[in-house]
């Protein structure tokens, strides 16, 4: 898991390890996205002052100068183009010093096992089966609250690619470094799919009964339904979902120039391979343990559902996560623009001494401005 201030924390069971990432920082800035709202703001500021001296200049009697009125007004001008300042900087939220704290870990495990096989190259989908297959994966992986997950990849054989973890960046590297290449053995068991992960749930302290199946449902060595005998004995129900269509496509080469006609797999004596989705053998898997069946041919939508099953599933509570991150500073900020604004507030229209009448400033827009920054700031701090 990456925190906030860029600090990655790794979970092994209940062993963590702290990685500060920004040590030699002096000082950072954890809120970026009010950039344009500050550039907004400075532009009609400047715009303001720009009309107000064409205005001025205008608008005064030839030969009479106002001198007590526009030393005010100048310092008025000053006080809130410091404050655009102090805004931005506040909003930016300046971070340094440090400190460390411990966030609660809970949340539901989820084990996905993803088919690498050749016909996952298959271009049905586009722009691969196996690519869709990693979007659905990755989708999954970012939308869990706080739970861990797990990765296995198949094709004739199967092995355990990610262990259980919560840390989903090192998740995502995993998944797209995932290919044909990654597995030894060409063809597609999902018999040895299933019994990876049937090892994991036997072994592991798995906190959701969940196992989520990805394939275009092919299986070489048809002992898929077989194996789906232990998982019903661990109550552990199997989500199967499905990539590529049923009238199916021909197997590309993974790997060819760009402007390189399309090389095809053949089967040895010159004719091309076409591999189409196996829907009655998902369905059978899910049906068998209780599970569903998802197509995600047409898009990813569908995986909700596995997060729905998942989120009502028994939340585990893992070890507690030690952050190390920087302090927030920008309270001093925010206090000295209060009193800046106070100021600028208290400051009369017009110079008594002199007696000279001023004018309406034209930057009050802009003061409205930061105060409609600052509390939309301070509500997005709230949410």
């Amino acid at each position: 898991m990456v925190s906030s201030s860029g600090n990655r924390v790794f979970l092994y069971g209940n062993h963590f390890e702290i990685f500060d990432l920004q040590e030699d920082t002096l000082m950072e800035f954890g809120n970026y996205k009010y950039v344009l709202y500050i550039l907004n703001a400075a532009s009609v500021t400047l715009a303001s002052y720009l009309f107000y001296m064409f205005w001025r200049k205008k608008s005064s009697p030839a030969g009479i100068k106002i001198l007590g009125s526009r030393k005010i007004m100048r310092a008025k001008n000053v006080i809130i183009i410091v404050s655009i300042m102090l805004a931005a900087f506040t909003l930016m939220e300046p971070r340094w010093g440090e400190r460390t704290r411990s966030v609660d870990n809970e949340g539901s495990d989820v084990v996905i096992a993803m088919d690498v096989s050749l016909s996952m190259l298959a271009e049905d989908v586009k722009p691969s089966r196996l690519e869709r297959a990693k979007s659905a994966v990755k989708w999954v992986a970012e939308s869990l609250a706080g739970g861990r997950v797990a990765l296995i990849l198949f094709a004739g054989d199967s092995f355990l690619s990610c262990p259980l973890t919560s840390d989903i960046g090192a998740f995502m590297m995993f998944t797209d470094s995932a290919s044909p290449d990654s597995v030894r053995l060409l063809g597609t068991d999902i018999g040895k799919a299933l019994t990876a992960g049937k090892k994991i749930f036997e072994k592991k302290r798995i906190s959701s009964k969940i196992f989520v199946l990805i394939t275009d449902g092919e299986d070489n060595e048809g002992k898929a339904l077989s194996a789906v005998e232990p998982f019903k004995e661990l109550g552990v129900s199997i989500y199967t979902v499905g990539v590529g269509r049923t009238e199916g496509d021909f197997i590309p080469y993974a790997v060819r120039e760009p402007d390189e006609a399309p090389k095809i797999y053949d089967d040895g004596s010159g004719n091309p391979v076409r591999t189409r989705k196996n829907i009655d053998l998902l369905r059978k898997l899910a049906d068998e343990t209780n599970g569903k069946y998802i197509d995600i041919t047409e898009d990813i939508s569908g995986m909700r559902r596995v997060l729905d099953a998942v989120s009502e599933q028994t939340k585990e509570k893992y070890a507690a996560k030690i952050i190390k991150e920087k302090e927030e500073k920008f309270m001093f900020f925010a206090f000295l623009l209060m009193i800046l604004l106070s100021v600028e507030i208290m400051m009369p229209e017009k110079n008594h001494i002199f007696g000279t009448s001023g004018r309406e400033n034209p930057l009050k827009p802009s003061f409205a401005y930061i105060l409609a920054l600052m509390g939309k700031f301070k509500s997005g701090k709230q949410g």
